[in-house]
């Protein structure tokens, strides 16, 4: 995605840094700016010109200080009223240069003022310091590394590795992380020596030395004594005022709409602002996720479009969304990077709803927030937690999965990974702790955005300063099995509250048990095809139409896709590098062709790591230019 890349300490920094922007310039039409002032800083932003479009870096008034930023900051018109009056000079008046001036006020406690999504690189001449920061909950990623007395940043970890001198090599802890819980906990990456700044972080490089703090976090301080309705009256009018804030700037916007809460919670505030905005759905014809969306946008009249699905899109789009996501996220997630290139003519800026279902419904990727994680305390919660998390391949499977001698390098690391990870969340309430775990550990990794801003950029209501610091004093019974958050919803937009929830089939306004019984239906409506497909060996086959489409089925019934993955799975080159059991692999891979079990998500991640490993470390070459050849 675009982004920023810096070269700090180095003599030559201005000719890697050329190499890193190219590594990540992945459109002509991407606009490029940069700053060199060697050996101290040579910093780059390559973006689309959407937001802050004014080139960079933007000075102070004495050309002491300089600022390149990616991203955006909102609704800070009585700070900068203040800062005029305190005789500071906005000659560009962008959001860098409030950004800069607002540190040339306050110093590093200036970041705690700022209501945004962005990374930020501050150069202080005069001090000879670099200052890198990030929003709160890093939604823009950006990865390190020290290489000798350099520092790299970038926002891809590709330009990184355009430093010939860094030495590649694969982190297996990530590995271990990456097949045990579908993505790598905490700040590491696929390779070792290569981090992601923590969210919400100031990171100085002064003397030769750097050091990195945290300025905020997740701090729950629940009110015990407001009732429901104090919550559901001040949520409703804080995210429309999150909204509002984010509907700024002389753009063409529109919104995913899917089956779920909240794509529906936010186009429902955005219809109260006199902008327009277009609503497109992604999925199959006749599914659920489908009809129920156009029903939402049906209501609201918004201008709709249906995007179809092909079978075999990965075939086409698997090895760019690698590319584009450095391999940390699991081909299958893809679902939108066939779409994309389609709706860059129509809007500049797509709303999202990431991190609402955790901020507010307690609810993770089909985890919830349960009556058996709020009673659970101390190694129940952990184990508890654990259990819930580490599906992909688990405990009990990883023996079989790795070959023998990766076995044994890598047990035991996912459960220290996770533990690590657990301990950091100073959160002591366990339904507060599991949102918090959740929460640091989602954001950095939701990495769609990565392919999304290829193309478009992102504005993301959830994480909004205001609507977190409201959410974390509603007690976890509130928020558990989504109790405020239908209410919220119902409150918001009455009309929409009578459509049925994708997740349950149920409308929100039906009492939380008819809910419950509606998880059920649909869980053994799921149950049951899978259970027709295993006895029959895939002869008969139920249409899967809850939800996302069903990738097993579609590797299974689609030619070209099903010899996608058995071409690369089952290639030599892919067998002999030594990670995973042949013998099981292809075993899996016979059991999910013939129907008898579904191995769709582990066949999705050995897939995802097999193209990574080619793409980044075997470095081979690929016939899409606009990725390689820049």
């Amino acid at each position: 995605m675009p982004g920023i890349v810096a070269v700090i300490n180095d003599k030559n920094g201005k000719t890697l840094l050329e190499s890193m922007i190219n590594r990540i310039t992945h459109e002509d039409s991407y606009l490029i700016d940069f700053y060199v002032d060697e050996p101290m800083l040579a910093v780059g932003r390559v973006h689309l010109g959407i937001f802050n479009p004014e080139p960079q870096p933007i000075f102070n008034e004495d050309g002491s200080l300089s600022i390149v930023m990616d991203g955006e900051i909102y609704d800070y018109y009585e700070e900068k009223k203040n800062l005029e009056l305190n005789g500071h000079k906005f000659k560009v008046d962008n959001d860098p240069e409030f950004i800069l001036h607002l540190f040339e006020e306050y110093g590093e406690g200036f970041v705690t003022k700022l209501n945004g999504s962005f990374v930020a690189v501050i150069h202080d001449a005069k001090n000879q310091k670099i200052i890198v920061v990030n929003d709160r909950y890093g939604l823009r990623p950006i990865y390190y590394a020290r290489i000798g007395q350099k520092y790299l940043f970038a926002s891809e970890v590709k330009a990184i590795l355009e430093d010939k001198t860094f030495k590649k090599e694969v982190n297996d802890a990530a590995v271990a992380d990456f097949f045990a819980f579908g993505r790598i906990l905490g700040d590491k990456t696929f390779f070792k020596g290569i981090n992601v700044l923590p969210p919400a972080s100031i990171l100085v490089f002064s003397n030769g030395e750097l050091s990195i703090k945290k300025y905020w976090d997740f701090e729950f301080k629940p009110e015990y004594n407001r009732t429901e309705e104090y919550y559901v009256e001040n949520l409703v009018r804080i995210f429309l005022k999150a909204v509002r804030r984010r509907m700024k700037g002389n753009h063409r916007f529109g919104i995913f709409l899917s089956g779920g809460l909240d794509s529906r919670s936010i186009i429902s505030a955005i219809r109260k602002r006199p902008h327009p905005v277009r609503s497109f759905t992604y999925g199959v014809k006749g599914g659920d996720e489908a009809r129920i969306a156009e029903k939402v946008a049906k209501n609201l009249g918004t201008v709709h479009s249906f995007l179809e699905l092909k079978r075999d899109y990965l075939v086409h789009s698997a090895e760019e969304g690698i590319y584009l996501t450095d391999g940390m996220l699991n081909c299958q997630h893809f679902w939108w990077i066939s779409v994309l290139s389609r709706l860059k003519e129509d809007i500049d800026v797509v709303f999202q709803g990431l991190g609402m279902g955790i901020i507010l419904g307690g609810t993770y990727m089909g985890t919830f927030l349960d009556r058996g994680v709020l009673k659970a305390q101390g190694s129940d919660f952990a184990s508890l937690l654990y259990k819930k998390l580490s599906t992909l391949v688990s405990d009990e499977m990883a023996p079989r999965f790795f070959s023998k001698e990766y076995y044994r390098r890598i047990k035991g690391m996912p459960i220290m990974s996770f533990m690590k990870a657990l301990k950091s969340v100073k959160v002591k309430e366990p339904g507060n702790k599991w949102d918090c775990f959740f929460l640091q550990n989602h954001t950095r990794y939701h990495l769609s955005a990565a392919y999304l801003r290829k193309y478009l950029e992102d504005r993301v209501p959830a994480y909004d300063n205001d609507f977190v610091d409201f959410v974390l004093k509603i007690p976890p019974e509130h928020r558990f099995e989504h109790k405020v958050y239908y209410k919220f919803l119902a409150k918001l937009a009455p009309d929409l509250a009578k459509i049925p929830y994708q997740h349950t089939g149920i409308p929100i306004l039906a009492p939380l048990f008819v809910h419950r019984i509606g998880l059920l239906i649909k869980g053994g409506y799921k149950l049951l095809i899978r259970k027709l497909r295993s006895i029959t060996r895939g002869i008969v086959s139920i249409p899967h139409r809850i939800g996302y489409p069903d990738l097993g089925e579609w590797i299974r019934k689609d030619e070209e896709l099903r010899k996608f993955f058995e071409n690369i799975l089952l290639n030599e080159k892919t067998t002999s590098r030594g990670y995973f059991n042949r013998e099981f692999v292809t075993q899996m891979i016979k059991e999910h062709m013939s129907g008898k079990k579904d191995w769709s998500e582990q066949l999705c991640a050995l897939l995802t790591f097999e193209l990574w490993h080619r793409l980044f470390v075997d470095e081979t070459p690929t016939n899409r230019t606009t990725l390689t050849e820049k």
